[in-house]
């Protein structure tokens, strides 16, 4: 691993629930956006690589959000 198994979850934990609260208020939404396309990424390639489809669709409506705006 690039960084401990402890500081991950506590990382993605927070990144969780902070960045779609962000998003919902309208506070650093394509910030907040790319963080949970970042970490949808990680997802994917660490821990389901076989949920592409699923992914796939988070990614896009994501990636929309960041390219675009709220």
């Amino acid at each position: 691993p690039i960084i401990p198994p402890n500081i991950a979850a506590v990382l993605a934990t927070v990144s969780e629930h902070v960045l779609p609260a962000l998003m919902i208020l309208g506070l650093f939404t394509r910030l907040s956006a790319f963080g949970l396309l970042v970490m949808t990424a990680v997802i994917q390639i660490f821990v389901y690589p076989s949920a592409w489809v699923t992914h796939g669709l988070w990614a896009a409506a994501l990636l929309a959000v960041v390219v675009r705006g709220p």
